[in-house]
């Protein structure tokens, strides 16, 4: 087989449209042509991170990759999918989809249940309401006040700025707050690393 040059490859890529020859074409041009995933995306007009979504699909199982030639399941599927670390949970998930016929959605949902062991739901606050809640925690505190949630969790931010001396003040008022109040935290909190 004729060795293809970087150039070639790269367009060859560009006119992929079969996901998995994509992730071969990424791979060869990482392995053999030492070309960066920042390299490769600046090449043919795509983000990094895209780039890196498209070589995890190596990793999954043949039996996944089969389904997907079938067309069994679909190319946003497949991206789901190997968002899973092992191929037991890769083919477990694979299983699933086609058994209930799930949509990338469902599938979605099913992948993020299966990695963080959290079910999904639709009680997600507007970004409105967790300004809202922001602002009010921030005029209490005198501090800058962020409020995240995904579907899996939630993280409060809070930022003091000043001597070691103030922000351990600040600290220690938070904490006390939170300790001498009667309707703040009841149940102990589970930090996530």
């Amino acid at each position: 087989m004729e060795t293809l040059s970087t150039e070639e490859l790269l367009s060859k890529l560009k006119l992929e449209d079969d996901i998995i020859r994509k992730a071969r074409l990424i791979e060869l041009l990482y392995r053999d042509k030492a070309l960066s995933f920042k390299e490769i995306s600046a090449n043919i007009g795509r983000h990094p991170s895209y780039i890196s979504h498209i070589i995890r699909l190596l990793k999954i199982p043949q039996l996944v990759v089969d389904g997907y030639y079938s067309g069994s399941v679909s190319a946003t599927h497949l991206l789901i999918i190997s968002r899973l670390q092992n191929e037991q949970q890769i083919i477990e998930a694979y299983e699933e989809i086609l058994k209930n016929d799930l949509t990338a959605g469902q599938a979605e949902m099913l992948i993020r249940q299966l990695k963080f062991d959290v079910n999904s739901d639709d009680h997600l606050t507007s970004p409105k309401q967790l300004n809202l809640k922001a602002k009010k925690l921030q005029n209490q505190l005198e501090g800058r006040v962020r409020i995240l949630q995904s579907r899996v969790r939630a993280k409060i931010i809070i930022e003091h700025r000043g001597t070691t001396l103030e922000t351990t003040e600040f600290i220690d008022k938070i904490v006390d707050a939170l300790r001498n109040d009667d309707s703040a935290i009841i149940e102990p909190i589970s930090v996530l690393e």
